[in-house]
């Protein structure tokens, strides 16, 4: 009975410690990533493609450590809260993943077109702004702090913001300037909607984390859940 009673703490730590852990390979991935592309490095885009594995392994992991958790253990309130959070939490850093990919990809693809320009300063802005928004919503889980989303309200309209802005550069640049290839600016507007979804799924973490540390989802003015 002792043990019984002890469970659902250690599951829960548990859980969370490998939420962690998926959440730095997630990070260290989009780190690689965004390296790949500025530095021209296919070296660096096959590793991030060959290490997604990894990522899907560790959400495989969490889904089940969650449901075991929800069936055994029957957790109520803040515990309650964690494991759904879990739940959504995963979802969206599984996905953040995949876009890691897509961006390795498109690395990989422009360096195979040989000599191009210099990425825009737009660009790299972006990549700068969305790493932020992701380290931001990384911390936030790591402190309990749901602070954080009510702080990162606005990041969803500065994504497609910057999303319109890098957008329009790219255009202008291939209208403005006879003789710019067309393959090098569609897989820079690629790497452009991976970032605006990347930036959009880390306010999400940020919002899962409000969630489990408040008891209120943000998403559509959701109500409080209180502790009984």
């Amino acid at each position: 009975m002792r043990h019984q009673e002890q469970f659902p703490g250690q599951a829960i730590a548990g859980l969370r410690t490998r939420l962690l852990v998926m959440s730095a390979a997630v990070g260290i991935a989009l780190d690689e990533s965004f390296r790949a592309l500025d530095e021209r490095s296919p070296a660096r885009a096959a590793a991030v493609i060959d290490g997604d594995n990894v990522i899907d392994d560790l959400e495989d992991e969490i889904d089940e450590q969650a449901l075991c958790l929800l069936a055994r253990t029957q957790p109520v309130a803040c515990d309650l809260r964690f494991v759904v959070g879990a739940l959504r939490m995963v979802a969206d850093l599984e996905r953040i993943g995949d876009e890691a990919v897509s961006i390795a990809e498109q690395a990989i693809l422009l360096q195979d077109l040989g000599q191009r320009p210099e990425m825009p300063e737009e660009l790299r802005q972006m990549l700068r702004r969305t790493r932020a928004a992701f380290e931001m919503a990384e911390e936030a889980f790591r402190g309990n702090d749901g602070e954080v989303a009510l702080r990162m309200r606005d990041e969803d309209d500065d994504a497609v913001q910057s999303e319109v802005l890098v957008l329009h550069r790219l255009m202008e640049r291939l209208t403005s300037q006879p003789g710019t290839d067309p393959h090098w600016v569609m897989h820079y507007i690629l790497v452009v909607h991976s970032l605006s979804r990347i930036w959009r799924r880390a306010v999400n973490v940020a919002e899962h984390v409000h969630f489990i540390t408040q008891g209120q989802s943000l998403k559509h003015g959701g109500d409080a859940c209180r502790d009984s």
